[in-house]
Formats: C-alpha cells, sequence, structure tokens
C-alpha cells in the first residue's frame, strides 16, 4: 500500500458545518422596529361601563371609582332625611321660616337657654332679651346665638381687665409724682381731696378718661386741684368757727344770767316742780362755758 493510500484512508476529512449566523441588529434598527409597535393604551375603570353612563356629566366628574362610590353612600345615607331648602333673596318669609326652624332656631326668642356667666361682665338681662330677639329674627339656632355672645363676653371681659390695669398703672404714677411734691402731707392732702370730690362731683365725671388714657380722678393735676380748694375750705371754716366760738360764749352767759337773775324763778325757788330740772340746766350751760373758753 502506497504513502498516498495510507493518508487517504487513516486521516478522516473534515466535513466543514454550515451554520447561518443572525446579525445583530443595530439601535436604529431597534428604533424604527419600537416605532412601528403601537403603544399600549391605558384603561378606565369607566371603559367597564356602558357609554350611555359612562359619558353623563355627573359620572364624568369621578377621577376614581372609589369616589364614585363614597358619593352614592352618602347619597343612600340620605334617603329619608330631612331636606333643607335653601331660600333665596326673592323667598317668602314662610320659607325663610321653615329653613330656620330645620336649622334649629326655636320657636319663640324667649326659648334661647344662654348659659353665660361672668364675675367681670355684668349680664344685663334687658341686654340678653334683645339679643335674643334679635337673634331669633336672623334665624339663629340656640349654639350660634350663644356663640356670639360668648365671644361678646370674652371681649368686654379683656377690655375690662385691660382697663383695670391701666387704671392701676395711672394711679401709682399719679401717686409717686404727688408724694415727691408733697412729701409728709401727701396722705391728708389726698384724703382732704378725695372727700372733697366725692362729695361734690359725680362719681361718673371722675370715671371719665382724658385724652391720656387717665381718669379724671387719678390725674395728679385734678388731684392738686382739688386739694387745694380743700385748704381754702379749711381755713375759712377755721375762721368762721372761732366767730361762732365767741358768739357761742356770748350766748351762754347771756341765758346763764337769765336764769340765775331771776330771783322769782325755779332756779332760786327749791319748792318750784322744776327747780331741779333748772339747776342742771345751769350747770350744764357752765361746763359749756368753760369748754369754750379753754378751746
Amino acid at each position: 500500500m502506497s504513502n498516498e493510500q495510507i493518508t487517504q484512508e487513516t486521516v478522516p476529512v473534515e466535513q466543514a458545518t454550515t451554520e447561518t449566523v443572525q446579525p445583530t441588529p443595530t439601535a436604529t434598527q431597534v428604533a424604527v422596529k419600537g416605532a412601528d409597535t403601537p403603544a399600549p393604551q391605558t384603561s378606565s375603570w369607566k371603559d367597564s361601563i356602558s357609554e350611555v353612563y359612562r359619558n353623563d356629566p355627573n359620572i364624568e366628574k369621578f377621577t376614581e371609582a372609589d369616589a364614585l362610590a363614597k358619593s352614592y353612600i352618602n347619597a343612600v345615607k340620605m334617603i329619608g332625611q330631612d331636606k333643607i331648602v335653601i331660600p333665596t333673596k326673592n323667598s317668602t318669609q314662610e320659607a325663610w321660616d321653615e329653613a330656620y326652624a330645620k336649622l334649629g332656631r326655636p320657636e319663640t326668642a324667649d326659648k334661647y337657654n344662654f348659659d353665660i356667666k361672668s364675675d367681670v361682665v355684668p349680664m344685663d338681662e334687658s341686654a340678653i332679651k334683645n339679643f335674643a330677639e334679635q337673634s331669633h329674627k336672623l334665624g339663629l339656632n340656640n349654639k350660634q346665638a350663644e356663640g356670639i355672645l360668648d365671644f361678646y363676653k370674652n371681649n368686654m371681659e379683656g377690655s375690662l381687665q385691660q382697663a383695670k390695669i391701666d387704671t392701676e398703672t395711672a394711679q401709682a404714677q399719679s401717686e409717686q409724682q404727688l408724694r415727691s411734691e408733697w412729701g409728709r402731707d401727701f396722705d391728708s392732702k389726698v384724703q382732704q381731696a378725695g372727700a372733697l370730690a366725692k362729695a361734690n362731683i359725680n362719681p361718673e365725671v371722675l370715671d371719665m378718661q382724658l385724652q391720656d388714657g387717665t381718669r379724671v380722678g387719678d390725674h395728679p393735676e385734678i388731684i392738686k386741684g382739688f386739694a387745694k380748694i380743700a385748704s381754702m375750705m379749711s381755713e375759712d371754716k377755721m375762721v368762721a368757727t372761732e366767730s361762732e366760738s365767741v358768739n357761742s360764749v356770748t350766748d351762754i352767759e347771756s341765758e346763764i344770767s337769765a336764769i340765775t337773775n331771776d330771783t322769782d324763778g325755779p332756779y332760786w325757788n327749791k319748792g318750784h316742780p322744776d327747780h331741779d330740772k333748772i339747776v342742771q340746766q345751769v350747770y350744764t350751760l357752765r361746763e359749756m362755758l368753760n369748754a369754750d373758753k379753754q378751746s
């Protein structure tokens, strides 16, 4: 066997296998292919109902099925309940009264029950009665009217408390100024001024506020004015008292002389029924005379 034959027999011939290799698509090819594919459409919950109901204005306003369900549940709850028709400016008074009644307005103004108490603001019964009548006219129920009244009370309490603070501050400032001017005479002068003011001036005038917010009765210049008048009146009274004292002494002496100079009178006649009484009278007059002379 020749070498050529051996080679052909012993060495197998490799047979090539033919395979089809698909080329990798480019990015451009992918993009073009994707453009040809229609985008998936998003479904709405409204697609599951008939088109007749889907396009109804009452349905279109709902964007979610839960919102529609909630609205339906609330509507069912309202079935059988009283409905309130809101009156308009053209409605009759009867229509308004019917609406007010359904909203809780009492039948009459005296049926309001206000639980309003205050230790600061005086609650005038006449004012509350007028307020109740106006509240009934406006159609307010008890809660609404009481809320307004409570709001008014709270505001008044705040105003009165602030006024009290302002008054106390003004009094302190006035006292400080007058003490620095009067020194030891402060107490006596303030007492005299206050007594004179209260005896001659209406308290409402003394409580009036001046432009600076000070009460008339607390203003230092007003107090000094009354103190000056009180001092002048006191001096006049002292002069008058001295004159009255002189007249009083003269009158007492004259009366004593008239009694004792009557020799036939009861003073000297022990048997007279008024003897003891007249003697005691003369004794009293002499005591008064001695007191006037010593003063």
